[in-house]
């Protein structure tokens, strides 16, 4: 096995067939197909192959596509998920080198950065690391992939578990990073590189959201009410930090 090839939206079968993995783990639970394999050998990189969106990534540990029979009989790979070995973080400074290299590979490639225009602003520079207090924020969903975090600011960044998006022909990857790590035993890294069809993800999410939704208001919990409010007060937060990121030099980000 000299790597793994894959890319979504073709049948997980012929998919398999043609990555280059000589075997896989399958699993079928209900017609949710997956096809697996672990642990890669370190020398074997994964390879991303739609042309203009090639990514590559290695030394991985895991490697698993997924397929839903029932929502598509054709059997089509809607998501891929790579987790990176433990052993490329070992410090900080390996780490934050490792994101570094995966985000130019996004940025020189024709995919564009991507968001939820319900509930994120997207904002260049610092200020998509920071809160309206400018404290870095708990959440970092929507860091700008050209800003470099400084290395003073990575091991907080981190903590709070990263995650870096782009969409492009339809799919949405995401990129994210733990550091579970202590002063007892240092670092502790997880990274995860995902690709879901991003239509298919969007209306499993809504649909999802709908059940919660109707099952909460059947329990009296006022879901519905909550969750607009929840959009308002959130909606009032992005201006507030739009305006602050004006304020420092760094700017808005209208379309993705």
């Amino acid at each position: 096995m000299a790597e793994i090839k894959f890319d979504l939206g073709k049948n997980i079968l012929e998919t398999g067939r043609a990555s280059g993995v000589p075997q896989f783990e399958t699993d079928n639970i209900n017609g949710y197909i997956s096809y697996s394999v672990a642990p890669v050998p370190e020398t074997v990189p994964a390879r991303y192959t739609r042309p203009g969106y090639e990514v590559v990534w290695q030394p991985i540990f895991a490697f698993t596509m997924n397929a839903d029979e029932g929502r598509f009989p054709d059997r089509r790979v809607q998501s891929v998920d790579l987790q990176l070995s433990s052993k490329i973080n070992r410090t900080h400074e390996e780490a934050r080198a490792f994101v570094e290299q995966t985000i130019a590979q996004f940025q020189k490639g024709r995919w564009q950065r991507y968001f939820n225009p319900v509930w994120d602003t997207l904002l260049t520079g610092r200020s998509s690391l920071l809160d309206e207090r400018g404290e870095i924020a708990s959440d970092q969903y929507n860091i700008d992939p050209a800003y470099k975090i400084p290395p003073e600011d990575w091991p907080i960044v981190v903590s709070k578990g990263p995650l870096w998006r782009w969409v492009g022909d339809g799919v949405l990857a995401s990129l994210k990073v733990n550091d579970y790590g202590n002063s007892d035993r240092g670092v502790d890294y997880r990274m995860n590189l995902e690709f879901h069809l991003l239509d298919v993800k969007l209306q499993r999410d809504a649909e999802n959201e709908a059940r919660d939704l109707q099952q909460g208001d059947a329990k009296g919990w006022n879901s519905t009410a909550k969750l607009e409010a929840d959009k308002k007060e959130r909606a009032e937060l992005n201006k507030r930090l739009e305006a602050n990121a004006i304020q420092r030099g760094d700017s808005v980000v209208t379309k993705p």
